[in-house]
C-alpha cells in the first residue's frame, strides 16, 4: 500500500463510480449503494452521472430520492408503482434483473 493509498478515505463506492467505464457499470454501482450512503453522497453520485452525461443515472436517483420521502401503505409498501418500475427497467439495463450480474 502506497502513503497515498493509505490517505485515500474515500469510499469504495464513491471511487467505483467515478471509475466505472459504462454506464452500465454505473446503474449497477447506483442498485448496490445502501440508501444512507446514497442519501449522505447524494450530490457526489450526481456529480459522477453529469459528468459522464449519465441522464438515466440522475433520474433512478431522483425516483430513490423521492422514494425516501413517499407515503406507505399499511403493509409498509410503496403505494406509487413508479418507484418498482423504475428499479425494474433500470435494473435491466444494467444487466441486473432477477439477481444477475
Amino acid at each position: 500500500m502506497t502513503v497515498q493509498q493509505s490517505l485515500d478515505t474515500t469510499l469504495p463506492i464513491i471511487r467505483q463510480i467515478h471509475e466505472a467505464r459504462s454506464d452500465e457499470e454505473r446503474a449497477r454501482l447506483l442498485l448496490a449503494v445502501s440508501d444512507a450512503v446514497l442519501m449522505k453522497y447524494r450530490p457526489v453520485f450526481e456529480q459522477a452521472c453529469e459528468r459522464t452525461g449519465f441522464e438515466r443515472g440522475l433520474e433512478y436517483i431522483a425516483v430513490r430520492r423521492a422514494a425516501w420521502q413517499a407515503t406507505r401503505g399499511p403493509d409498509g409498501l410503496h403505494k406509487n408503482p413508479l418507484f418498482e418500475e423504475t428499479r425494474t427497467r433500470f435494473a435491466a439495463f444494467a444487466g441486473t434483473e432477477g439477481g444477475k450480474a
